[in-house]
């Protein structure tokens, strides 16, 4: 890292919430009360794919104007995946508002670009399936909130197989409430990281191939986390399913980038030409809150 590029990482984390004054953070969209706005990925086209979990719709924004429903689904979307020439989606059949029941209800949605469902492969394996990231060519790995797992898809023969299962991965017993366990699933130089949003904390697995190598390690103890996304120079932006946007660099050390105005994020992407982060909120809604959900995009430069 450059003494410039230290000297401005620094004043950044320094200014916390002032990471967007001089171009204001701005909202794309917003939606009513009890919209959850879940996952968001990059599409081949350079659109934004979000899913909107309640709604059980799936969302295009192509960085102008408002986003437009791509396609409406049967199950509840969580976690996103958009490929060259499809689309794999985590989801629910029942909500997970609606009690325990939807644990039975796990399945992987395949669409093509345009939004049509190609495929269902249901998951009876699984108990709460949500981030995804393909670790190989085909082949798609799930973090499981509730079982402590991270699933394997083989996508040409619908397989779903254990990759890797460690207590890290499941809630954290002491944890009263009923936050989830493992969340978000990202790949970055040989390693796969992962989001445990009950333990507070951010792990990493090192890859074989496409196979685990050992046991996970403790990259970075977050406080509250949601979803995140690695940003060009390798530092991370993560939601905190609360007011703030947090940030973790390379060593692990964690910052906060936007002190406020989060109102309950659960996931964050970089975007466009500038690297504005785009930001998912959901007006705070697990938290009884009654806000509005909103597509935030928080400047950068």
């Amino acid at each position: 890292m450059t003494l410039l590029l230290r000297a401005k990482l620094c004043l950044i984390l320094a200014l916390g919430a002032t990471v967007a004054q001089a171009e204001p953070t701005r909202t794309v969209a917003s939606y009513p009360p009890g919209t959850f706005l879940e996952n968001v990925a990059e599409g081949p086209d350079g659109a934004l794919l979000i899913t909107s979990y309640f709604d059980r719709t799936l969302l295009s924004w192509d960085g102008g104007g408002a986003p437009t429903p791509l396609v409406a689904l049967d199950l509840h979307p969580v976690g996103i995946l958009a490929r060259a020439d499809d689309i794999v989606l985590s989801a629910h059949g029942t909500s997970f508002a609606e009690g325990p029941a939807f644990t039975q209800t796990n399945a992987f949605l395949i669409l093509s670009p345009d939004g049509r469902v190609i495929h269902t492969i249901p998951a009876p394996q699984a108990l709460f399936l949500n981030g995804i990231v393909e670790v190989a060519p085909g082949t798609i790995l799930a973090a499981d909130s509730l079982a402590g797992m991270i699933w394997q898809l083989d996508l040409a023969s619908g397989t779903i197989t254990e990759w890797l299962a460690d207590p890290l991965f499941a809630t954290d017993p002491a944890e009263t409430g009923q936050t989830p366990g493992a969340n978000g699933l990202k790949i970055r130089d040989g390693w796969l990281y992962v989001s445990n949003s009950s333990r507070q904390a951010l792990y990493r697995v090192a890859l074989d191939g496409a196979g685990p190598k050992g046991a996970p390690q403790l990259f970075a103890a977050t406080g509250s986390i949601d979803d995140f996304a690695f940003l060009a120079d390798g530092t991370i932006a993560a939601a905190s399913h609360g007011a703030t946007l947090i940030g973790i660099d390379a060593e692990g050390t964690v910052s906060t980038l936007l002190a406020a105005g989060c109102d309950g994020c659960t996931s964050v992407i970089s975007y466009g030409p500038s690297e504005e982060l785009v930001v998912l909120t959901t007006g705070n809604l697990l938290e009884g809150g009654t806000d509005a959900a909103r597509i935030l995009v928080v400047p950068t430069k």
